[in-house]
Formats: structure tokens, C-alpha cells, sequence
């Protein structure tokens, strides 16, 4: 762009777009491993830096997701990760790029929701239509988030008393908890997706296709960021949830639990464990995941496991609204239709 100091560069390799070096506090969906996870699933994925000058102030990955007739929407999910408030020479430089790639890809819009929100602003795209929050591939508006660059006393006070009571009941019940890690991932892969499709119809939430899960624990061959925690009980396997250790956060994106023998209550020692060793690993806090807040995006059946993670201690975070570039006005307010549409059959 004629006299801006902002550019934007694509790069390739995992050296050249790292963001937890420079945001150790961003979201692992803006990591090169998560973009590595959507390639496997045969989904395109461009990944750039933002730079001023000679210093790099933001990194941000595109994900293209199929629509129909040959058309397509890109997703940047919680990012661009920037340095500081996305102004309008920021917005002019991201309008380039994504519009280039749009026109490369046939998109009908590209959607982002920035990271840390407070650089949001508005100089790029528009408001996404609530009803278009929905899907397995967004990224949620709230997560539930726990300080714990603390001490394991400090956490313990905190939290609600049933669920420090629940960790030292599932203790004394003789739950034990195995980390399993690197080659024998795949070997614990079918009894995790049956516990998490298990999981899924009880509480009426969508899934990725099988093979997405498939890939991670794949990665996770050789990735020691990625850790299943799995809890037996007189031998068997109640519950397991995947984490993954980014930047100076513990993510729980998913696990999943059987319904009965519910009062030796597995998952209380599964959190705790993984709580404990991300102190270890230097994390600051243990991102629990998504929450209903009751405010503008609503999930039915999410009270109860929303509750759940209220309870261990911590806060929301309210990530930023989704924005849209639109590209092709047409297909892109007939997806919005359709999303409507959908919300309204529901």
C-alpha cells in the first residue's frame, strides 16, 4: 500500500508464524498446529504476519470452509492476534489481503472475531447477525477461565466448596487419573470419540466429523502440548479430555464421560490433574471452554455444565463479535438466511 508502514506477509513454516511467541497469552486457534489440524481435514489454509515497519504486530490464520455451488467462507478463529488497536491503516491492509484471497478462493465472506478484544475496534467488515454465531466451527463468544498463577491452596479456597469436595471425594473413591501422551494417543482414540459422541447426545451439542479428533491425537504423536487425561475406576474408563498446552494457557476444548457410575465424579479429578500439571508447565490459567452468560449467544442444555465450570472459581472472558467481510453480497446473505431460518425451525 503507497506510504502505509503496514504490511502483510503469507509464510509457510511453523518458524516463520509461531504467535505464542510474541501473544503467549493468544488463543491456540490462531496456532500453526490448529491450521495443521484443518489441513488434514482437506480444508485450505493461508496463514500471515502483520508487520510495522520492521517489527511483526499481529499474526492471523484464514481457514476456508466449502459452501455451496463451488463457494466458500474463510474463518479466522479469534484473530487476527494483534498488538495493538486494529486502526484504519491495520483495517486497509487486511482488506487487501483477504479480498486477494477471497478472489483466489471464491469466497463469499471471510468472518474474524480479533484478539485481545480490546483492539477490536470497527474499521473492518461488519456485524455478524447473532442467529450466524452457531456451528460446530465457530469459536465460542464466552469462555469460562481460571487464574491459576497461584498457589494450589490459593485455587482450592476459591472455588465453591462441593467442588473441592467433589476432587477429594473422587480420591477417596479411588479414581485415578493416566496422562497419555505422544504414540499411545491413537491407542485410546476410539474409547475417547465414544465417550465424547456419548457425551454430545446427552447434552445435544454438534460435533466435528471423526476424523477431525483423529488428526489430533495423530499430531499429538509428536506434540507434547497435546495431552489426553483419562480416569479409571475399578478398572475402567469413565471419562476423558483432551488439553492442550498453548502459550501461557491450559485449553480444555472437549472430553467426554459416561453417564453412569456419575457418583465417583471422574471429571473433577481429571480438571484438577490437568490444573495442576499446567502450574508446571508455567501456564497462568486453565481455559475451561465455552459457557451460556444468559446474554446475546444462548445455547439450550448448557446450564448444568455451565455451572460446572462457574464453580471450580474464575471469570468469563467475552471475546469479540464476530465481524464479516463481505466479498459476494448474494451467497453471503443467503447463508445468513439460512442460518435464520435455522434458528427458527429449531
Amino acid at each position: 500500500m503507497k506510504d502505509s508502514k503496514i504490511s502483510i506477509r503469507e509464510v509457510k513454516t511453523e518458524a516463520d508464524y509461531a504467535p505464542e511467541r510474541s501473544f503467549p497469552a493468544s488463543y491456540f486457534t490462531q496456532g500453526f498446529r490448529y491450521g495443521q489440524w484443518q489441513e488434514a481435514m482437506g480444508r485450505k489454509v493461508f496463514r500471515f504476519v502483520i508487520r510495522e515497519a520492521d517489527a511483526s504486530i499481529g499474526y492471523f490464520q484464514v481457514v476456508i470452509y466449502p459452501l455451496t455451488k463451488g463457494k466458500a467462507y474463510g474463518y479466522i478463529p479469534h484473530g487476527p492476534v494483534l498488538a495493538r488497536l486494529l486502526d484504519t491503516e491495520i483495517a486497509a491492509a487486511l482488506r487487501e489481503t483477504l479480498s486477494r484471497v477471497g478472489r483466489e478462493n471464491n469466497l463469499a465472506f471471510v468472518r474474524f472475531d480479533i484478539s485481545p478484544k480490546e483492539y477490536a475496534g470497527n474499521a473492518l467488515g461488519q456485524s455478524s447477525p447473532i442467529a450466524s454465531y452457531y456451528g460446530a466451527y465457530f469459536q465460542s463468544k464466552y469462555d469460562w477461565v481460571l487464574n491459576i498463577g497461584r498457589s494450589e491452596k490459593e485455587i482450592l479456597t476459591d472455588m465453591h466448596q462441593k467442588t473441592r469436595y467433589s476432587i477429594g471425594l473422587a480420591e477417596r473413591k479411588g479414581v485415578t487419573v493416566k496422562k497419555v501422551t505422544g504414540s499411545e494417543l491413537l491407542e485410546y482414540f476410539e474409547t475417547f470419540y465414544a465417550l465424547l459422541l456419548e457425551t454430545s447426545i446427552r447434552g445435544k451439542f454438534a460435533l466435528h466429523p471423526k476424523e477431525y479428533y483423529r488428526h489430533m491425537f495423530q499430531s499429538g504423536k509428536i506434540d507434547p502440548s497435546i495431552v489426553l487425561y483419562v480416569a479409571y475406576y475399578e478398572g475402567e474408563i469413565l471419562a476423558a479430555h483432551m488439553v492442550i498446552f498453548y502459550g501461557t494457557t491450559a485449553f480444555y476444548p472437549f472430553g467426554g464421560s459416561r453417564r453412569d457410575k456419575r457418583e465417583v465424579v471422574p471429571a473433577y479429578a481429571l480438571h484438577w490433574q490437568a490444573i495442576r500439571d499446567a502450574k508446571e508447565r508455567g501456564c497462568t490459567e486453565y481455559n475451561f471452554g465455552a459457557i451460556d452468560t444468559g446474554e446475546a449467544v444462548t445455547h439450550e442444555n448448557w446450564s448444568g455444565i455451565s455451572d460446572f465450570k462457574r464453580k471450580w472459581g474464575g471469570r468469563v472472558v467475552v471475546h469479540a463479535d464476530f465481524r464479516d467481510l463481505v466479498l459476494k453480497p448474494f451467497w453471503y446473505y443467503l447463508y445468513i438466511g439460512r442460518k435464520y431460518l435455522k434458528r427458527l425451525l429449531k
